[in-house]
């Protein structure tokens, strides 16, 4: 009876382990991919907001002439800008793809044969 529980509490351990292996390993094709673009495109973003706070910075502490100032300042703004269009497409592009596959889903489950359609 020992041995038992034993075995049991151990194969349930390693399935308490094992568990988020196999579930990172079945995750959607494009899921993956574009969550990797995401977290890179929020980097990229924070690393300009970063580089503005130090231009803000160098500019009180008089490192920096206005002219400098406002030209740096002025291309960090169009880069985070650009940064956030580009998030936002990528987002789109996310939601309209996960919008087909689940219609391409409900085509074919409504084509499979011997199914019966519930209305509701």
């Amino acid at each position: 009876m020992t041995v038992l529980i034993v075995t049991l509490l151990l194969v349930g351990s390693l399935a308490v382990l094992a568990y988020p292996l196999f579930v990172q390993r079945r995750r959607g094709l494009v899921d993956e991919p574009a969550e990797e673009l995401a977290l890179g495109l929020r980097r990229a973003r924070d690393r300009v907001y970063e580089e503005i706070r130090v231009l803000q910075q160098e500019y009180f502490l008089k490192s920096l002439s206005q002219k400098d100032y406002e030209g740096q300042l002025y291309a960090a703004r169009l880069r985070a800008a650009a940064l956030l269009a580009e998030a936002q497409q990528v987002q789109q592009t996310v939601e309209t793809i996960d919008r087909t596959v689940e219609e391409e889903m409900r085509r074919a489950a409504d084509e499979v044969p011997g199914r019966q359609r519930h209305k509701p």
